[in-house]
């Protein structure tokens, strides 16, 4: 009984404390992330242009004019609208601060808490957008406000962008754009966005410092068959479905070969040592050869190493016949390509070609996006990281990362600003749930995050 009242004085404490350490400056800032959490984002129900223009308010609030800040809605899409801002340095050169400020759909009746409500409860918010990727967003805004109330003035140019369109493909992406449409608010040497965080062990410490530097490019494909089709009462060998089944399984035994570049091979090098076992034996050794067909089995046995190491492309959609009375005329299957950085879809269609082995299956390109190559880690870039990283997690290795998803980076490294994904904020493996149900944010994570930004912002500017 004594340990169970210590237990709880201690978790107290802990509270309390936590409580004491949110200043006027961390509450301003956690009311801007409750405001922009609350305001519904989603393609189905919300509006990106509340949410920018509610952001708008706060930096209109902190001195910022006109020409200096404002929202940009495109045409005839009244609820696509996008922040930019510039915080105006010294000298000519710019950095860019990008975060999207929509979010994916979320119904009530599915959560256990309201998805638009900010919910902050035993050490986490609770909420759509709290990790993905509004928490960013608050971040830069709160930042803006401070530095122009601080009348804080960089050598460096700071521009800021929240945009719309990056979880859905039925809205119009704010990035391309504005990079179309209005390139002198995105115009940067350099730019800093979502894509990586820090990961957590399994003792809640940190265990790995994450920089994003590529992401792979999603290509979607089709695979066709078209046939005569005829009465189901005469079947025939030669039918649309089975033809089309026979080329699934083909493509479902293949693998892409493996491909490691600078920022990949960093990253098996340095998860090695962490990882340990067979595991971390395995990246030991497709770093120094990404040939050993031994290891890389070992490795291709998780899906997330799996997929840095290679192209993929998988079956995501069946669409095939047209009465049940009747032989197919047409079979198709859509195919989710995560296409490596260097190589265009062209190539990605004629190796399916190649493995299908059967002339009757067309493949296509349904959705072609440019290919991009991924920024280099420059002593410029990973200055600032390893000392801000030494001092507010001392001893916690950093490790680079291409993402297996896609961000809309793309659409900057596409336009010649290197983008890299930093955000300081740690989570434990899965535990975010961006997209999914009951999204959430360790509290502590969000404001080590904010501090972290705000740290290498003002020390990138300074240069």
């Amino acid at each position: 009984m004594r340990a169970l009242f210590l237990a709880l004085a201690i978790t107290a404490f802990g509270a309390s404390a936590q409580a004491q350490e949110l200043t006027p400056e961390r509450a301003a800032f956690r009311a801007i992330y409750e405001e922009l959490v609350e305001i519904d984002s989603s393609p189905t129900t919300g509006s990106c242009t509340r949410a920018a223009e509610a952001m708008l308010a706060h930096l209109r609030g902190a001195g910022f004019s006109e020409a200096d800040a404002r929202v940009i809605v495109p045409e005839d899409r009244p609820d696509d609208g996008n922040l930019v801002a510039v915080l105006r340095g010294s000298s000519r050169r710019a950095m860019l601060l990008l975060a999207h400020i929509d979010v994916v759909d979320a119904r009530r009746e599915d959560w256990e808490r309201d998805p638009f409500t900010l919910v902050e409860e035993n050490g986490f918010f609770y909420g759509r957008g709290t990790a993905d990727d509004k928490a960013m967003a608050a971040v830069f805004v709160d930042m803006f406000v401070r530095m122009r109330r601080q009348n804080y003035r960089p050598r460096r140019t700071i521009k800021l962008a929240l945009t719309c369109g990056e979880e859905t493909s039925n809205r119009v992406n704010g990035v391309d754009y504005l990079l179309r449409n209005h390139r002198d608010w995105m115009q940067a040497e350099f730019a800093i966005n979502e894509g990586a965080g820090g990961v957590l062990g399994p003792d809640g410490r940190p265990q790995v410092f994450n920089v994003q530097a590529g992401e792979k490019i999603h290509q979607v494909m089709s695979l066709t068959v078209v046939n005569p089709g005829g009465h189901s009462s005469r079947p025939v060998p030669d039918n649309a479905i089975y033809r089309l089944s026979r080329g699934l399984d083909r493509l479902s035994a293949y693998s892409f070969p493996v491909e490691l570049n600078p920022v990949t091979r960093a990253f098996f090098e340095r998860m090695a040592p962490i990882v340990g076992g067979d595991t971390g034996a395995a990246m030991a050794v497709i770093a120094r050869n990404p040939n050993d067909a031994e290891a890389a089995a070992v490795l291709a046995r998780d899906p997330s190493y799996n997929a840095m190491m290679r192209t993929t492309c998988v079956a995501t959609q069946l669409d095939a016949g047209h009465a049940p009375n009747a032989l197919p005329q047409r079979a198709t299957a859509t195919l989710s390509c995560r296409v490596l950085q260097g190589h265009t879809p062209e190539e990605v269609q004629a190796e399916l070609r190649r493995v299908l082995a059967d002339e009757q299956i067309q493949v296509e390109i349904v959705r072609r996006r440019d290919g991009s190559r991924p920024p280099q880690l420059t002593r410029a870039i990973m200055g600032p990281v390893e000392q801000t990283v030494a001092r507010m997690w001392p001893g916690t290795p950093i490790v680079p990362v291409m993402t297996v998803g896609a961000t809309d980076g793309r659409f900057l490294n596409n336009a010649g600003i290197p983008t890299y994904g930093m955000s300081g904020m740690f989570s434990a493996p899965g535990e975010s749930n961006a997209h999914g149900l009951n999204e959430k944010m360790r509290v502590r994570s969000l404001y080590e995050g904010r501090d972290f930004l705000d740290t290498i912002v003002r020390a990138y500017a300074a240069r």
